[in-house]
């Protein structure tokens, strides 16, 4: 019975682990989208990878400054696209490195 009752709290604080990384890491994710819309602007960038492997993420390659960055987003299957397209991506101004695609509902 003991062995039972360890595996059980084993496994509920693994899950609650997992539920805390996982909001910590959406909270961190929405709270980048607001800076970004504080103070942004919009340019064009290339779409560098697709993937649809545990998730749908896009990598996009735009430049500002002259400084050339390459960062992800996340895309609905409902969009139609491949490597090498052109989108739109809007970025923060103080921090370019953080950025959103015209596929986010948050654009």
């Amino acid at each position: 019975m003991k062995d039972k009752l360890k595996v059980f709290a084993t496994i509920a604080v693994l899950m609650l682990g997992i539920y805390f990384i996982a909001t910590t890491i959406r909270k961190n994710v929405l709270e980048d989208i607001d800076y970004v819309n504080q103070d942004y602007e919009i340019t064009n960038g290339i779409v560098t990878k697709k993937s649809t492997y545990k998730g749908n993420n896009v990598w996009v390659k735009y430049t500002v400054n002259g400084t050339e960055y390459i960062e992800s987003d996340g895309f609905s299957e409902s969009e139609n696209f491949k490597v090498g397209d052109t989108v739109k991506v809007k970025y923060s101004k103080t921090k370019p490195e953080l950025m959103i695609t015209q596929f986010n509902d948050q654009f």
